[in-house]
């Protein structure tokens, strides 16, 4: 089986509700980019991507990548190790999502080549991975916030992220009991500030909302990413809290903060890269956990791999777009049991949502 074309489209359509955080004003559209990788099979992978640039744009950029894709084995590709170095090595984002949207289409390509679910394929056996319900409600009001939160309660979870990072102390507190109050008894709460602190100012509040009664189970993204030396002391100085932290940086980095003990929980991105990640972390005792990934194509590499604590659900509302979107069953994300990834957006919502400018 060998690629032998790609198309390349945007597509621009609503969630079903607008997402924030502490770095991030509020959002209300989802840009989407779906790549299609053709085999002289018949046989059509897709990946799945996200970007604000034109669909132009995005192509054009592409044209590289399909340099090194033109007529190889996506077997290959997903099993091929390299050394990038000097002028091949790069740690821009868009440059690290296209071999992310190259690797969600070339491993759909290869579970549908052998007629399997991806999770089985990469040797999982169990599809359910325990997920969080993550509402990415930093700018909502509480009456919004309130109801957010209860579609999840009712959906089966007991496990919510929080985003913090409020100007003051007193606002995290207050959306922390907010969340809390909803859930109920003893519920399992994640906070994430998305950097939103300084090591000193992250030790001071994370204390504190144990002191308001909340046991926090992790902290995510506390401190910038590039100061690991800072990451490293929250750490060090919190006993009671998990930190989570490596969504945002490479691979070099997370081996960083490995070998500085400055992560708990190592979040995870990708099929390759994840499970290139939770390899070396395996080699530290430290397990994993899975953040948003478009489409929730994650579900895959997350039901394969050990030690993964959770996986994020943020209902991004896929459904609009999806023949068939991954299901949630009693807090629990499923990983589809169709060949491949099982993930196909609509011919009607190509024709909908593209933005081919």
């Amino acid at each position: 089986m060998e690629i032998v074309d790609f198309r390349l489209r945007k597509l621009v359509f609503p969630d079903d509700r607008t997402i924030s955080d502490s770095q991030i004003q509020p959002k209300t559209d989802r840009h989407s980019v779906l790549l299609e990788l053709h085999t002289e099979t018949g046989i059509t992978g897709y990946g799945f991507g996200a970007s604000s640039l034109p669909e132009s744009e995005i192509k054009r950029q592409f044209k590289s990548e399909w340099e090194r894709l033109d007529g190889e084995s996506p077997f290959v590709l997903c099993n091929r190790i390299e050394r990038p170095r000097g002028g091949n090595y790069t740690q821009e984002k868009y440059g690290g999502q296209f071999q992310r949207m190259v690797d969600y289409a070339c491993w759909d390509l290869i579970g549908k080549y052998l007629e399997k679910p991806l999770y089985q394929v990469l040797g999982g056996k169990d599809p359910a991975v325990p997920a969080y319900a993550s509402g990415l409600a930093f700018h909502h009001d509480d009456d919004r916030t309130r109801d957010i939160y209860r579609k999840f309660k009712n959906w089966g979870f007991d496990a919510a992220k929080v985003k913090v990072g409020y100007p003051t102390l007193e606002e995290d507190i207050e959306r922390l009991g907010l969340v809390a109050d909803v859930f109920g008894r003893n519920p399992r709460l994640m906070a994430d500030a998305n950097e939103a602190f300084s090591p000193k100012e992250a030790i001071r509040r994370i204390n504190a909302y144990r002191e308001a009664g909340f046991d926090i189970f992790w902290v995510e993204d506390p401190v910038f990413r590039e100061d690991v030396e800072g990451i490293q002391r929250v750490a060090q100085a919190i006993d009671f809290a998990h930190i989570n932290v490596g969504e945002y940086v490479n691979f070099e980095q997370k081996c960083r903060l490995l070998e500085n003990g400055a992560v708990d929980i190592m979040n995870l991105q990708g099929i390759n890269a994840g499970r290139r990640s939770a390899t070396v972390a395996s080699a530290y005792g430290v397990p994993v956990s899975y953040g948003n990934t478009p489409m929730d194509v994650g579900i895959h590499a997350a039901a394969a791999l050990p030690e993964v604590v959770y996986i994020e659900y943020a209902h991004h509302d896929w459904g609009r777009v999806l023949e068939q979107s991954v299901r949630i069953d009693d807090g629990k994300m499923i990983a589809p049991d169709r060949p491949g990834h099982g993930l196909k957006i609509t011919d009607d919502a190509i024709e909908r949502y593209r933005r081919s400018e």
